[in-house]
C-alpha cells in the first residue's frame, strides 16, 4: 500500500489535537475569514484532498492525528506518520510491532475510495471476492490466506470499538459502512484474537469514526459525478459538519450522505429478447450520522453516537456469460423479474472515558440492529435443479423465493490501559456479547407442479400458499471475555509483549422447515459450550528512532455454527458417498500465526520501508462440500491447512512535489492433509486433497504516484495515478466431491486509474478516469446443476471504465 503526504506548504495546516491518550476527534482549524455560518453554507462539495495516503507510514490528514514525537526533528520533505490504535492504545504507526495498513481521509479522496471494494483494493495481503450467487449478497475477505466462503467469518468487522460481523445464515452477509466522514480505516493483518476476539482469526478491519470537537469548527462536503461505459450515471452529495455547543464542555458531528452507482447489467426480456432495464443494478446508499460529545469534567467525557445506513441494490450485479460480451462492454442477463435486496443497519453508541493520573478507563456499549430482504428469481434454477437445464418454465411461469435475515447485537466492553510510558505499558478489559441471528426464506413455486406434470412426474404437496419451503434458521452467540496485553522494556529499545484472552462461549442453533423440498430432519436445535484460550506473544527491538524489528506468535479462533436443511432431492446424492443426512452442525476451528517483520525510515525520513512475513498453521478449518448434482451443500470441519507469505510497502517522496509508493503481499495458502468421507464400494471420496490452495488471490500489488505543481502559496495543482494488480485465485481440484467441473477458477487482472485537479483554500476539483484499462476479469462463477444441458451461468467482474468530476471541501 502507499503513504500519501501533505505537502511541505499544506503541512503547517495541522491542528494540535486533543489530548491524546483520549482517542478524541482531530480538530481543524478554520480557514481564515470563514464563520461556521459560513461553513455551513458550502455543503455538497466534495473530493480529493491532499495527495494520495496509504499505509503504513502516512501523512496526519486535517481530521487525523498526527504523531507530535515522529514530527519532531525530521526534515521538511519527510513523510508524516498517522497515529493508529490497533493495540487499543494510541501509537505511531510506525511504533506498532504488527502489520497494519492506516487508510486516512485524504486517500479516501485522491483514491477514490467509496467501499470496502476500494479498500481490498489498495491494501496488500487482503481480497474481496464475491462467492457467486446473487452478487452484492456473498463476498468472501481473505487476509494472508486466511479465508472461508461459508461458516463464521474469519475477518472482523468493526465500527470504532463495535463488532459487526454477520453468521452466513441463509443470504445473511457482512455489511460494510461507506466511506464519508470516517478518521480513518484500520486494516490488521493476522489475528487479532486476543484484542479484538473471536470472528478475528484472520485478522480485523476497524472503521473509526470522528469525534465531535470542544474547541474549533470543522467540516467535510464531497460531491461527485461519474459516468460508466454503457451504464447509468454515479452521483453523490455529502456534508459533514461539527464544532462545540459550549467551548471545552460540549461538542457535536453531524452528517448525511446520498450516493447512486449507475448499473451498467443489462436485463433482456427472455420472451421477446428485448432490453427490459438497460442499467438493472443500481445501488443507493445514504447514511447518517450524528454525535454528541459532553465532557463532563478534565477526567471524564461521555459521547453518545447514532449511525444509519440504508442500501439498495436493484437487481442481482451478475450477467449471463451466453448473453454477454465482457471485452465489448456488454454486461447482459436474461431474469423473469429483478431480485432487489435492501440492506440497512442502525448503530447507537455510547462511549464513556475517564481519564486518570496514570490511567484511563473507557467503556463502550452499543447495539447493532441489521436487517436485509432479498426478493430473488428462482425460476432458472429450479429448473436446473430437477431437470438439469434452466429454461424449462412456460412463458409467463415464475418461482421466487423471499429471504429475510435479521442481526441484533448487543456489545459491551470495559477496559482500562495505562498511559503510553517508557517502559511499562499495558490493557486490560473484559467483553459481553449477545447476537441473535434470524434467516427466513419462503420458496413461492405456484407453476412447479405443472413443470412436474408435463415431464411425467408427480406432483408435489406443496404447502398451503404454494409453497415449497418455509424455512426459519435462528442463531444466539452470548460471549464472555476476559483479556490483557502487556508490553515491557526489558532493555533499553527491547520490549517483550505477552497477552491472553479468555472467554465462555455459548452458541443455540435452532431450524424449523416444511414443504416438500425441506429435506430430512428439517426441525432442529443444539447446544454448544466452549472456553478458547487465545494469547499472543511478541518480541520487539527498537535499533534506532527511526527503525524497529519485531516478531510475534499469536493465536486466532472462530465459533463452530449450524447447517440449513438439505433438500429432499440430494438425498440419492447423499447416499452415494454412505452418508443419510448432512451434518447438523459444524465445529469451531483455530489457527496459529508466526510472524516477523521490520519497519524504517531512510534518506533523512524521505523512504519509508514496512515489510512483514508470516506462517500460519489452520487447523480443523470450516469449509463447504458440495452436492453439485442437486446444488445443494453442508459445511464440515476438513483438517487442517498452512499459509506462508509476506506482505511489503514502500514510500519515497522523491522531491518535496513528488510521492512514489508501491506494496505487494503473497499468501500461499494449502491444504496440508487430505480430508475423506465415508467409504463407498472400498472406494474414499475425497473432501479435500493436500496440495489444495485455499483462500482468496495469492499474489495483490499496487502502484502510485502523486505529483505537485505549485501555482502560488495557495494553489496547487496535481496528479494521482494509481496501477494494481491481482493474480488469478486459487486452482479448483476437479477430483474432490461436488466440484462442478465447468466452474473456473477467478481471472487475474489489471486496474489503472488516473485524477488530477486543483486544491486551493481547502477546496479541491478534479477529474478521475477509474478502470482506465476497461479491464473485466471474471471473478466467480455459478450454475445451477453440473448437468452438461445447463448452460446458464451467472458471472461478476468488476466497474468498467468510469470518467467523472469531484469536488470536496474541508474546514
Amino acid at each position: 500500500m502507499h503513504t500519501n503526504l501533505l505537502s511541505p506548504a499544506n503541512a503547517g495546516s495541522q491542528l494540535a489535537r486533543e489530548r491524546s491518550r483520549t482517542g478524541a476527534s482531530r480538530e481543524n482549524r478554520s480557514a481564515p475569514g470563514v464563520t461556521s455560518v459560513g461553513m455551513a453554507a458550502t455543503c455538497f462539495f466534495a473530493s480529493v484532498a491532499a495527495p494520495a495516503l496509504a499505509t503504513e507510514v502516512e501523512t496526519a490528514p486535517p481530521t487525523a492525528q498526527m504523531d507530535p514525537a515522529s514530527a519532531g526533528g525530521s526534515s521538511a520533505n519527510s513523510l508524516q506518520e498517522i497515529v493508529v490504535t490497533a493495540t487499543r492504545q494510541e501509537s505511531s504507526i510506525s511504533k506498532v510491532p504488527l502489520s497494519v495498513a492506516a487508510i486516512s481521509p485524504q486517500q479516501m479522496d485522491s483514491q477514490g475510495l467509496r467501499s470496502i471494494q476500494d479498500i481490498t483494493r489498495v491494501t496488500p495481503g487482503i481480497s474481496l471476492t464475491p462467492n457467486g450467487g446473487v452478487a452484492g449478497t456473498n463476498q468472501v475477505i481473505s487476509i494472508r490466506g486466511v479465508a472461508s466462503t461459508v461458516g463464521s467469518p474469519t475477518t472482523g468487522i468493526y465500527i470504532d470499538d463495535t463488532p459487526i460481523q454477520s453468521r452466513p445464515l441463509g443470504s445473511a452477509n457482512n455489511v460494510y459502512p461507506q466511506l464519508f466522514d470516517l478518521d480513518r480505516v484500520e486494516v490488521l493483518r493476522g489475528p487479532q484474537g486476543t484484542l479484538f476476539g473471536a470472528g478475528s482469526e484472520g485478522g480485523a478491519i476497524r472503521f473509526i469514526t470522528p469525534r465531535p470537537g470542544l474547541e474549533n469548527y470543522s467540516g467535510y462536503d464531497r460531491a461527485e459525478l461519474a459516468f460508466t461505459e454503457k451504464g447509468a450515471p454515479t452521483y453523490e452529495a455529502g456534508a459533514a459538519f461539527g464544532g462545540p455547543i459550549a467551548q471545552d464542555k460540549l461538542g457535536f458531528r453531524l452528517s448525511a450522505s446520498y450516493r447512486r452507482e449507475g448499473g451498467y447489467i443489462t436485463e433482456m426480456n427472455e420472451l421477446n429478447n428485448q432490453v427490459a432495464d438497460p442499467n438493472a443494478n443500481n445501488l443507493s446508499s445514504y447514511v447518517l450520522r450524528g454525535a454528541l460529545k459532553w465532557k463532563v469534567s478534565d477526567q471524564l467525557s461521555a459521547t453518545l453516537s447514532l449511525l444509519y445506513q440504508n442500501q439498495q441494490l436493484d437487481d442481482d450485479s451478475s450477467f449471463y456469460t451466453t448473453l454477454s460480451a465482457p471485452s465489448e462492454h456488454v454486461f447482459r442477463a436474461s431474469r423473469m423479474f429483478p431480485s432487489p435486496l435492501n440492506n440497512h443497519f442502525t448503530l447507537p453508541n455510547l462511549d464513556l472515558r475517564y481519564e486518570g493520573q496514570s490511567f484511563d478507563v473507557i467503556s463502550t456499549t452499543s447495539y447493532f440492529d441489521h436487517a436485509s430482504h432479498l426478493y430473488q428469481d428462482y425460476t432458472h434454477f429450479i429448473s436446473s435443479v430437477l431437470f438439469g437445464t434452466p429454461y424449462l418454465f412456460a412463458p409467463g411461469e415464475f418461482e421466487s423465493a423471499d429471504h429475510v435475515d435479521k442481526q441484533a447485537n448487543w456489545t459491551q466492553e470495559v477496559r482500562v490501559q495505562s498511559h503510553i510510558g517508557e517502559r511499562f505499558n499495558w490493557v486490560a478489559g473484559g467483553f459481553y456479547g449477545h447476537a441473535r441471528q434470524t434467516s427466513s426464506q419462503v420458496n413461492y413455486d405456484p407453476n412447479l407442479n405443472d413443470l412436474l406434470g408435463r415431464f411425467g412426474a408427480p406432483p408435489l404437496p406443496l404447502l398451503p400458499g404454494n409453497h415449497a419451503l418455509n424455512q426459519f434458521l435462528e442463531a444466539t452467540d452470548v460471549q464472555k471475555a476476559l483479556f490483557g496485553q502487556a508490553d515491557f522494556e526489558l532493555l533499553k529499545g527491547l520490549k517483550l509483549t505477552a497477552g491472553i484472552r479468555v472467554a465462555k462461549v455459548d452458541v443455540a442453533l435452532a431450524r424449523t422447515a416444511a414443504g416438500p423440498i425441506a429435506g430430512g430432519a428439517a426441525n432442529f436445535s443444539t447446544k454448544s459450550s466452549e472456553t478458547p484460550v487465545t494469547p499472543k506473544f511478541g518480541i520487539s527491538y527498537q535499533a534506532t528512532d527511526d527503525t524497529l524489528l519485531y516478531s510475534s506468535v499469536s493465536k486466532g479462533y472462530r465459533i463452530g455454527g449450524i447447517n440449513g436443511p438439505q433438500l429432499s432431492f440430494c438425498d440419492s446424492t447423499l447416499a452415494q458417498i454412505g452418508l443419510t443426512s448432512t451434518p447438523a452442525t459444524y465445529k469451531s476451528d483455530s489457527l496459529w500465526s508466526y510472524e516477523a517483520g521490520a519497519k524504517t525510515k531512510l534518506l533523512d525520513g524521505r523512504l519509508s520501508i514496512a515489510a512483514s512475513g508470516f506462517d500460519i498453521e489452520w487447523h480443523n478449518i470450516q469449509q463447504l462440500v458440495n452436492i453439485a448434482a442437486c446444488r445443494g451443500s453442508f459445511i464440515v470441519n476438513v483438517g487442517a491447512a498452512r499459509s506462508t507469505g509476506f506482505d511489503l510497502a514502500a514510500d519515497l517522496r522523491v522531491t518535496p512535489d513528488l510521492t512514489l509508493s508501491g506494496s505487494v503481499g503473497y499468501a500461499d495458502a494449502r491444504i496440508t492433509q487430505d480430508f475423506k468421507g465415508p467409504l463407498v464400494s472400498g472406494v474414499p471420496t475425497y473432501f479435500a486433497h493436500s496440495g489444495d490452495k485455499v483462500g482468496g488471490p495469492p499474489l495483490t500489488g499496487t502502484l502510485s504516484g502523486d505529483y505537485e505543481y505549485p501555482i502560488t502559496d495557495e494553489r496547487r495543482l496535481y496528479l494521482h495515478g494509481d496501477y494494481q494488480y491481482v493474480s488469478h485465485g486459487p486452482d479448483i481440484d476437479l477430483t474432490v466431491f461436488g466440484t462442478d467441473p465447468l466452474i473456473k477458477r477467478s481471472d487475474s487482472f489489471n486496474q489503472l486509474a488516473l485524477r488530477a485537479g486543483m486544491r486551493t483554500m481547502g477546496l479541491d476539483v478534479s477529474v478521475f478516469v477509474d478502470n482506465l484499462l476497461d479491464a473485466a476479469p471474471i471473478l466467480s462463477t455459478a450454475r445451477g446443476s453440473i448437468s452438461p444441458n445447463d448452460n446458464l451461468f451467472t458471472a461478476t467482474t468488476i466497474r468498467p471504465r468510469t470518467i467523472g468530476v469531484t469536488a470536496t471541501y474541508r474546514y
